[in-house]
């Protein structure tokens, strides 16, 4: 239903687009997608936007490959707070929270992120070219130029080697006029925030810099059903410092220094299922039902708090964020070959405790053999340490008919503390978790070039080339009674006792390409064809397995007592991903009318692709020294096919009137999954096809209008924007879907008022109060209990802003 409904709106507005103004082309060339002139109605087509998706200026209808731009405007028009935001107005993109607030597990086309080690993710978020580890990348998007969406492989052109695509997150560069804005807003939940920017010019056409900051703070939104602190609140901080300088017209350097913190309480976790019995296949039929019954209860309360969650213990949990970032990108440009260099480092702390298990305070009966014991069935915790260097040198070449690139790319990233994961899994009495240590160091190498040649004036000709080398080494282990260092891991694992800690290490090269042509017969159309082969490096599963009850041993709470043996499974190997993209961007003017219309079809096979084996219900004991990381072990087992299409396309029958449409479908299929084993007497893992998850909607799409009203009382401008979003089921966990939904948003700006720099604005997010689950935590049908995080409920706000 929800997908004609939204075929009726795509073809009701005559076209499908980004619901919101897309980039505008003016005259800076190096940063054209960074500071985009904007028009108010969001009037325009798309060969008016322009992006750097080929780490060069182009026009959006000019790239031969599918990507999605939106410019600060367009962001601030939809609402757009974080990364995560973004679901909601980029076709086939989907961003959650499995992993708590301080990951943005982001997918697009199907592949997403792994939660294995510090492995890079399926899709790489870049802030001002620097590639964010999966920890933290869910920045706030304060004082930005652009957000770009590339979609399909990456890696001959820049930074990391993708599977998926990548987001490009561009902060606003510096100018050389004075200038700059104050913001403030206020809304539910006592919601304020306050950011602005100052841009000072230093010395005339050769030195500037641009001062942003912003501050959020927002009450607990999810009330806590166990009395303490509400979860799911904003306490966040930012500030960032950008300088640009150029000597010479030959010379630029930018500069960015960038700092966040948060502060604040877990997400609220829904109990969104429980299932009877598996507790007492653990204690026994008369406590499980002794359990069973405390769950039941707590999952009626439920049901009538949706936007309620339990606490057991954990008083709101926790949600701690830092990052610190340095940035510097230098070009040197003679004639027409530009030598550039991109240095990044960042160093991030995450401290989190969540309430997995999902249910209030749990007790066993009074009688033996626990006698009214406390039970806990899962906590998560963890503690992130780490420090990120990444070094990138281009050259780039632009000639008559022929330009290219050719670069390497460098990452080291380590941790700088102590840090590990803490799980209070099935825990009895008021025992403490197991703080398991876990270090993973990460070295990746890359060279990569591409050219594109014009075969006539219509025909391009585009082939890339990568080759990686990527090496992974950890220590872990779970004797001590709080998380150590690397160096003290490292000194323990060095005596060789069987003790659970244990070096680890892998490494692996890859070669990953691209050849496409492109057909451009005249400047409204393009057509091309692309082919690019993606991959994922070669990485570990922690700690090293060592001890009897990892290594098929006994001692484990099986019949028999037989333990897994989880040595198979140390390392991964490279999963691989091979593609085909074929697409068509036409535009078009009539008099006052103008559009655009662009769609792209895609086919993905995809081999060796990791899946989750639980190694949380085969018996481990709770104090077991080698407990695996996250509770799971990762296998290359699956292959599959993905497949789909995507089509974005605007629509300005008049100048102050733009409708829009998107809408992306994506398509999975298993062609084989191998079989697996943890030792003879142990519970088998479950994995079948059913279970392998796609956590792309099937299908997903957006329909949109911006509307300038015919007055402009006090001499402003008024703005209405309203957006649907409506998705299919999309994936959970252990091949379980979540429900689909629909959204609705809209803001009001009155802009310019009196002729001035200030702005009012009002907005409404999640008009109607939908009820919707937004991302799994635990959907496993062997578990106690299933829990998931909900979305936002219905929000307003009303801010103001000041140009000048």
């Amino acid at each position: 239903m929800k997908r004609q409904i939204l075929a009726t709106l795509g073809l009701l507005s005559g076209t499908a687009v980004m619901p919101a103004t897309p980039l505008w082309a003016q005259d800076a060339p190096s940063q054209a997608a960074e500071e985009p002139q904007q028009l108010g109605s969001g009037y325009g087509t798309a060969s008016d936007i322009v992006v750097t998706a080929r780490r060069r200026d182009e026009r959006l209808q000019d790239v031969p490959v599918s990507v999605s731009a939106f410019s600060a405007a367009a962001l601030e028009r939809s609402t757009v707070q974080t990364v995560q935001d973004i679901n909601t107005i980029t076709p086939g993109f989907r961003a959650g929270a499995e992993g708590g607030k301080e990951n943005s597990a982001v997918s697009l086309r199907g592949i997403g992120q792994v939660p294995l080690g510090e492995v890079s993710p399926g899709v790489v978020t870049y802030f001002a070219n620097v590639p964010l580890p999966s920890v933290g990348s869910n920045i706030p998007t304060y004082d930005l130029a652009s957000i770009q969406v590339l979609k399909g492989p990456q890696g001959t052109l820049f930074g990391r080697n993708t599977l998926g695509g990548a987001v490009l997150v561009s902060p606003e560069a510096p100018t050389y006029d004075f200038g700059g804005y104050i913001e403030g807003t206020y809304g539910r939940f006592d919601y304020r925030e306050l950011e602005g920017a100052l841009n000072i010019p230093i010395i005339p056409d050769k030195m500037a810099l641009r001062v942003a900051g912003q501050m959020r703070r927002q009450d607990g939104r999810t009330k806590n059903l166990n009395g303490g602190p509400d979860f799911d609140n904003v306490h966040q901080d930012s500030v960032r410092a950008s300088l640009l300088i150029e000597p010479t017209d030959w010379i630029k350097s930018l500069t960015i220094v960038d700092y966040f913190r948060a502060n604040e309480r877990a997400g609220g976790l829904y109990l969104y299922r429980a299932q009877p019995g598996v507790l007492g296949a653990i204690f026994g039929p008369t406590e499980g039902a002794y359990l069973d019954a405390q769950i039941a209860n707590y999952r009626e309360i439920q049901k009538k708090n949706f936007y309620g969650a339990f606490d057991d213990g954990i008083n709101g949990g926790q949600a701690y964020r830092r990052q610190l970032g340095i940035t510097n990108d230098t070009s040197l440009t003679f004639g027409n070959i530009t030598v550039r260099n991109i240095f990044g480092f960042r160093k991030n702390r995450a401290d989190q405790m969540i309430n997995t298990g999902a249910t209030g305070p749990l007790f066993f009966s009074s009688g033996a053999p626990f006698f009214g014991s406390q039970f806990s069935i899962f906590h998560a915790g963890s503690v992130i340490q780490r420090q990120y260097i990444t070094n990138e040198l281009q050259v780039l070449g632009e000639f008559d008919g022929f330009n290219f690139i050719v670069g390497g790319f460098y990452n080291n990233d380590r941790s700088t503390g102590p840090m590990g994961s803490n799980f209070r899994a099935f825990a009895v009495g008021d025992v403490d978790g197991v703080p398991v240590t876990a270090h993973v160091a990460n070295k990746n190498y890359a060279v990569f070039g591409q050219v594109g040649i014009d075969l006539t004036d219509k025909l391009r000709f585009n082939v890339g080339a990568r080759y990686s080398w990527d090496k992974v080494n950890a220590c872990g282990g779970g004797i001590w009674s709080t998380y150590v260092d690397r160096e003290t891991c490292d000194a323990q694992a060095a005596l060789g006792l069987i003790d659970g800690v244990a070096i680890v290490s892998n490494k692996g090269q890859e070669p990953s390409w691209t050849i496409g042509f492109d057909y451009k017969p005249n400047d409204n159309t393009l057509l091309y064809i692309v082919s690019r082969r993606g991959y994922r490096g070669a990485n570990v599963n922690t700690p090293g397995f060592e001890s009897p009850f990892t290594t098929g041993g006994v001692g484990c709470s099986n019949p028999g007592g037989a333990c897994p043996d989880l040595r198979p499974y140390q390392n991964t190997k490279e999963e691989k991903l091979t593609d085909g993209e074929i697409g068509a961007k036409l535009s078009f003017r009539s008099g006052e009318a103008r559009g655009f219309f662009n769609i792209a079809a895609f086919y993905t096979d995809y081999k060796g692709a990791l899946q989750f084996l639980n190694a949380q219900n085969v018996g481990l004991p709770f104090t077991t020294p080698d407990q695996p990381t996250n509770g799971s072990v990762a296998a290359n087992i699956a292959n599959l096919e993905i497949y789909g299409v995507e089509i974005e396309a605007s629509v300005s029958p008049v100048r102050s009137l733009t409708v829009s449409f998107n809408g992306a479908f994506t398509k999975q299929k298993v062609k084989s999954l191998g079989s697996v084993t943890f030792g003879p007497g142990v519970p088998t893992p479950v994995a079948t096809e059913a279970q392998v998850n796609l956590p792309t909607p099937s299908f997903a799409g957006t329909a949109s209008v911006s509307w300038t009203l015919p007055f402009r009382p006090a001499d402003g401008e008024i703005v209405f924007n309203g957006d649907i979003y409506m998705t299919d089921d999309f994936g959970g966990q252990n091949g379980e879907k979540l429900p689909g939904y629909a959204l609705a948003n809209a803001r009001l700006d009155w802009r310019g008022i009196g002729g001035s720099g200030f702005d009012l604005g009002v907005y409404v997010r999640n008009l109607t109060g939908a009820h919707y689950y937004q991302s799994p935590s635990v959907l496993l049908a062997n578990f106690p209990t299933s829990s998931v995080y909900v979305g936002d409920p219905r929000t307003w706000g009303v801010s103001a802003r000041y140009r000048f």
